[in-house]
């Protein structure tokens, strides 16, 4: 059954007879072709899917008319949305969607709509005189007039959800990002030098300060985590004031029991760590940090120095991606390192990425510093604002039915962006994060998981899922649950990144 059309403009059509007399009309000494009156019996939206049963972006709108029309002119049926403009906040640009219209082969009466993305709530669709004829060649026309029949759509998305409709969203600003994904890229600034330990305290307290105005921490966590960055025994362990202040400014973020864990024994060594910071002597194959586990069975974290004066919040999420490689002593390799592989990388880098789009949230001014550690992390950003399979339009980890390239989540990019001998797309945040480490000699499975993985875990996608084991499962919860990556945090981070589509 077709449910009753409402919020069209055919009130008056829809009381008259289901077809009226030919007439004709003199407009200009021009004589217009014969016109019909054909009220319509109902209206279908349906999103897609494809034969895995994945969500496409796309709807399948089923229009029944009382009579049988033919399809004269399908460029006179037109229809657009408003989605937010990217590149100018608080702003809505217009956009027109793409259409693949049919008259069903057996009920003639009836025209499907193919769309090219999702539909946007109460955008309207507009059925020009002309677009159709009845059998005998007669014109359709509505309201005894040859305006546009207006048909205002009840279902679809809301603003955010077709602003997302509408990835992959393209960078015009390519100093965001590197030379490495974007040959055009400026080349960014190497901040190797630590800021002042009153500077970085300043900043810190600003930054935490803005947490608690905007309702993400209490004054009294805001307090703690100061004394945690004050404290002299944490100094003696971590000297770097730039990395305390990273370390405590993930309170307020899913990755909050980091700090525990760096700051104290709560890891799984019930140790503290024998250092935390920048170190020349970081394994030549890392490219930003690594955790390494000593026979005694004490933890280690090391940050090229490279890095030294990066914001504290780039930092943090560089912290926030560490915290999940945690073992238990004995169970390292014989350089210390623990085990570890692609898909637990995978993860370790969606909490990354989800922790710096979180900090960029509470002032995002630091994603514009135009330097190496900001910009690689801006890349991961765009990555996964472009991909997201499970529940699209939502955002999450896998291929997108994106719109345009095959869903390419760096428009423009290098043949092989990172130079990790792969030429092929990088259609999903998951697909970036692996070609990395594929190239890096890391096998594929799932990898033991650890309490302060499972706690930052959890604290993205809620309880319930196994992190037991650092694999698929998880994998596909960062895809269809991201609690903290919303449309309206997607929508956010594009602007800062000055995206637009």
């Amino acid at each position: 059954m077709f449910s009753r059309l409402l919020g069209s403009s055919d009130s008056k059509s829809r009381s008259v007879a289901m077809a009226s007399a030919a007439t004709v009309e003199t407009l200009e000494n021009r004589q217009l072709l014969a016109a019909i009156q054909l009220p319509l019996l109902g209206i279908k939206i349906a999103k897609r899917v494809d034969g895995s049963g994945n969500a496409l972006n796309s709807n399948r709108i089923t229009i029944a008319f009382t009579k049988t029309v033919r399809l004269q002119d399908a460029s006179l049926i037109r229809s657009f949305g408003y989605a937010n403009d990217l590149l100018n906040p608080g702003q809505q640009r217009k956009v027109t969607v793409g259409m693949t219209i049919t008259r069903d082969p057996v009920d003639g009466r009836v025209l499907t709509i193919i769309t090219d993305r999702l539909i946007r709530k109460g955008s309207r669709l507009f059925i020009y005189a002309g677009a159709l004829t009845d059998t005998k060649g007669n014109s359709v026309v509505y309201d005894g007039t040859s305006a546009a029949k207006t048909i205002t759509f009840e279902r679809g998305q809301n603003k955010p959800r077709y602003t997302m409709a509408n990835r992959n969203w393209v960078p015009t600003d390519l100093s965001y990002f590197t030379k490495d994904t974007y040959s055009a890229a400026p080349n960014p600034t190497v901040a190797n030098t630590e800021p002042s330990a009153a500077s970085v305290r300043t900043n810190l307290d600003a930054f935490l300060s803005a947490k608690v105005s905007q309702g993400i921490i209490t004054a009294a966590q805001k307090n703690s985590a100061m004394a945690l960055f004050d404290d002299s025994t944490n100094a003696t362990y971590v000297p770097s004031a730039n990395l305390r202040a990273a370390i405590v400014s993930l309170v307020g973020t899913a990755a909050e029991p980091a700090i525990g864990s760096y700051l104290g024994k709560n890891n799984t060594t019930n140790n503290r760590y024998t250092s935390i910071a920048f170190d020349s002597t970081i394994s030549a194959s890392a490219p930003i940090s690594e955790t390494k586990l000593s026979a005694g069975g004490r933890l280690s974290l090391k940050i090229r120095p490279t890095f030294a004066g990066e914001d504290f919040r780039a930092l943090s999420a560089v912290l926030a991606h560490e915290a999940i490689h945690q073992d238990l002593p004995g169970s390292q390799s014989g350089d210390g390192t623990p085990p570890n592989s692609q898909d637990e990388e995978i993860i370790a880098n969606t909490v990354q990425v989800t922790v710096y789009i979180q900090q960029a949230m509470v002032n995002g001014a630091f994603v514009a510093n135009g330097t190496s550690l900001v910009n690689k992390l801006n890349e991961q950003a765009l990555a996964i604002l472009n991909s997201g399979k499970g529940l699209f339009p939502y955002g999450g980890i896998y291929k997108a039915p994106a719109l345009t390239n095959d869903g390419n989540v760096f428009p423009g990019a290098k043949t092989d962006p990172g130079s990790y001998g792969d030429s092929t797309l990088v259609n999903s945040f998951e697909n970036w994060v692996r070609r990395e480490y594929v190239f890096r000699g890391f096998s594929s499975g799932g990898t033991p998981g650890n309490a302060i993985a499972s706690a930052i875990i959890n604290n993205i996608i809620g309880t319930g899922t196994n992190t037991s084991t650092l694999g698929s499962v998880v994998q596909n919860n960062l895809d269809t649950r991201n609690q903290i990556l919303t449309d309206v945090v997607y929508i956010r981070m594009g602007e800062l990144l000055k995206l637009t589509f």
